[in-house]
């Protein structure tokens, strides 16, 4: 099954389709960006630190670039 089974580009809208599409996937990048910052904060207490931190509490709080170096956010 693929998307193109369900959403179709109308005639004539190609511009205002690749428009959207950019800023959706920039939009995207960026929340990719946080979300794994996030994620590297709670991995970095857990592992290191042998803390639990939610991740309300992980928002507001920062890694050094050592401290970021060594968690892998792909190992959890």
């Amino acid at each position: 099954m693929y998307m193109q089974d369900f959403f179709r580009l109308q005639e004539g809208f190609e511009d205002t389709a690749d428009v959207v599409l950019t800023k959706a996937c920039k939009r995207l990048v960026k929340q990719l960006h946080y979300e794994a910052r996030v994620q590297a904060i709670i991995t970095y207490h857990g592992s290191y630190l042998a803390t639990k931190v939610m991740k309300k509490e992980a928002r507001d709080m920062a890694l050094t670039k050592e401290e970021f170096m060594k968690v892998n956010v792909f190992e959890h």
